[in-house]
């Protein structure tokens, strides 16, 4: 038996929706990769600014990498002849980050808000935690390609668990203001905003 014309849906309001939460998905996916590029791209203008004659600003960009990062120069990279801003681990996360952000719509869609299962972020840490702990009980001596290479993994990994939830948020953030924009619906009836529609009878 069709349906009542009181249950149609038309299809194009759906499709209209369906756009524009994709369009505001890659945004938000755009926003997400331009932020992980600027912070490696800190980390590396922290040594180059030092060595071009400009301490302050290497200096702040040192400072707001140290609560996230020991940034001990003996395990660190160098460029231009001073440290990276963050550790060879550290920088190996960085990157890979902005590696996962990058190639994150060719392995899901932007749209999707759920993570992968939990599982694969746990393998991915696998082989940080050994590269750690050979290092931390003098098993071996790990090195900084070790340190970076492992770490790459699980920053790519994190990646994928990090984005659905940024992109949420971006998304919920583009819908707050368009609502703050709308105009202030009336009461039916009404001319203005506390003005009440004038009477039909003659007193």
């Amino acid at each position: 038996m069709p349906a009542s014309i009181t249950e149609y849906v038309p299809q194009f309001m759906a499709d209209a929706e369906s756009s524009r939460r994709g369009r505001a998905a890659w945004l938000g996916w755009g926003a997400v990769l331009a932020g992980a590029a600027s912070l490696v791209a800190m980390i590396v203008l922290a040594p180059l600014m030092r060595a071009r004659g400009f301490p302050l600003l290497s200096q702040a960009l040192y400072e707001f990498f140290s609560p996230a990062c020991h940034q001990m120069p003996e395990r660190s990279f160098y460029v231009a002849g001073y440290p990276l801003a963050v550790c060879a681990r550290c920088f190996g996360l960085y990157v890979g980050a902005l590696a996962g952000v990058a190639v994150y719509p060719l392995a899901r869609r932007v749209t999707r808000m759920d993570a992968p299962p939990r599982a694969w972020l746990i393998l991915a840490a696998v082989p940080t935690a050994i590269d750690f702990a050979l290092g931390f009980f003098h098993v071996w001596e790990n090195t900084h390609w070790s340190r970076f290479s492992t770490a790459l993994l699980l920053g790519t990994a994190s990646a994928f668990y990090i984005v659905p939830g940024l992109v949420d948020l971006w998304g919920m953030g583009l819908r707050r203001l368009s609502r703050q924009g709308r105009p202030r619906n009336f009461p039916e009836g009404s001319f203005s905003e506390g003005r009440p529609e004038p009477s039909s009878s003659r007193g």
